[in-house]
């Protein structure tokens, strides 16, 4: 059963253990991520599906329209309770709305149980995920990293975090999924909370630049 990561611990763990992120502990101090409430996750997921292929900032409108037409946190029942033709008006494709009702279907049949997830191993719940159509792995990582506070979450595909690790070890080219895991293993358990630390040192960097 998965408790509340205390992130505390990690920090302790990857200062013995990482010394190369010692820097990056001592700078930016204790990590301030805590999980989403679970009524939340269905609009989160959403999120996902919805900046398929798209800029950050138009799918950040997108969602924005859509939560004033459904509510916020958007649920499956208002998504399925609205007309193709009222969601589309937000900026959503005809696919990104089916996507979209068939994951409030698998909700409210119990397919996918949300209140399962803390009892749930991290495989589990990225496979379970995967069913649904529109959302891809980085999506369902970053999820599991930021909504669900997992503590050992690899998003392998994210941008900023293999331009952090090629700068951090000094690496020729960026480095891509296999790469990265080899590279952050010895950051186990806590490879969620080294991930948020080099995030915090690329925020920082593009602040500066």
């Amino acid at each position: 059963m998965q408790g509340s990561t205390n992130w505390l611990v990690g920090e302790t763990y990857l200062t013995e253990k990482a010394p190369e992120l010692a820097p990056f502990i001592g700078r930016y101090g204790h990590c301030s991520l805590q999980p989403d409430a679970r009524e939340r996750y269905f609009d989160v997921l959403l999120t996902g599906i919805a900046a398929q292929q798209l800029p950050p900032e138009v799918s950040v409108k997108i969602m924005e329209q859509l939560r004033r037409l459904a509510g916020d946190p958007v649920t499956p029942e208002k998504i399925l309770s609205l007309r193709d033709e009222t969601i589309a008006t937000c900026g959503l494709t005809a696919v990104k709305i089916t996507y979209m009702k068939e994951f409030a279907r698998l909700i409210l049949n119990r397919s996918i149980d949300f209140s399962s997830f803390p009892d749930m191993e991290d495989a589990r719940i990225v496979k379970l995920l995967k069913t649904v159509k529109g959302l891809g792995q980085w999506t369902i990582e970053m999820f599991m990293l930021l909504s669900l506070c997992r503590p050992d979450v690899l998003p392998g595909d994210d941008f900023l975090l293999q331009k952090e690790i090629q700068q951090l070890f000094g690496l020729q080219e960026v480095p891509k999924r296999g790469r990265l895991k080899q590279i952050m293993e010895p950051w186990r358990p806590w490879r969620s909370l080294a991930v948020w630390y080099l995030w915090q040192h690329s925020a920082e960097s593009n602040r500066k630049s």
